[in-house]
């Protein structure tokens, strides 16, 4: 097993990056808030624009046989708002897809790069669809999908040319962290905000069925594990392109190396 890497400062990580935007794209209602929450509200504490899409409508995922899939789907959808509310993250957007049928095809990447065109983050955060080991299919596609809308779609005017006629320009993000990776090279110490991701959790009350908050923070604690690293942490892989990079240096009016 590889060393664990050094706490990254969220800070010093996204200081090269404008606009000061993020979007973070998932699967399912809480996937953010049990992902990476404490990175998205340090985000929105540094006074970046958090964005955070879901790509199925959680019609799935309860134990209550009276519940349907559309009375659980309203659920969660109002679930997913209040938790963003609390961490600060602007209005989620819902792709509607039903749980557990994400394909990884032309039409969710061109749905992908739309969003990416219109809001036009320098950062996003996904799952990562490449990892290793056991992994809920709707998690892998959705981050294979981002994946492939970030590069090369977004930025390549060729690929859906019927954005331009909404004026949407190409547009490719400075950097993607992909969340939940088998080896990450980035870990974010959450300890200062760990709270707010623990209520954002426990407003999905249809997944968490009702556990307080100290029963969610006992169980984060003990899902990290023997750790010589932060306490409450979320982890990443951190992917970025060599003409992103040359573009921040130019920026900073520097050379790229």
């Amino acid at each position: 097993m590889s060393e664990e890497p050094a706490p990254t400062d969220i800070d010093e990580l996204v200081a090269d990056l404008e606009p000061r935007r993020a979007l973070v794209m998932v699967a399912h209602p809480d996937d953010a808030d049990f992902g990476c929450a404490g990175t998205m509200t340090l985000l929105c504490r540094a006074g970046w624009e958090v964005d955070l899409l879901v790509a199925t409508n959680g019609n799935k995922g309860t134990k209550d046989p009276n519940r349907t899939g559309q009375q659980l789907a309203a659920v969660r959808e109002e679930e997913q708002r209040r938790a963003a509310a609390i961490l600060g993250v602007n209005e989620p957007i819902f792709l509607g897809f039903p749980d557990g049928y994400v394909r990884a095809d032309d039409e969710l990447r061109g749905l992908l790069v739309r969003e990416l065109r219109r809001l036009r983050p320098s950062l996003a955060i996904t799952f990562d669809g490449f990892r290793a080991g056991f992994n809920h299919r709707d998690h892998r596609l959705i981050g294979q999908s981002a994946y492939d809308a970030i590069y090369p779609a977004a930025d390549d005017h060729l690929f859906y040319p019927e954005h331009r006629e909404e004026g949407l320009e190409p547009h490719r993000p400075d950097m993607l962290l992909l969340s939940g990776a088998t080896e990450p090279d980035v870990i974010v110490d959450i300890e200062p905000v760990i709270e707010l991701k623990i209520a954002a959790i426990t407003a999905h009350v249809s997944q968490v069925g009702g556990r307080s908050p100290e029963e969610m923070l006992r169980w984060w604690r003990e899902r990290a594990g023997p750790t010589s690293g932060p306490r409450y942490r979320e982890s990443f892989r951190k992917v970025t392109w060599e003409r992103a990079r040359r573009s921040a240096d130019a920026r900073r009016g520097g050379r790229g190396s």
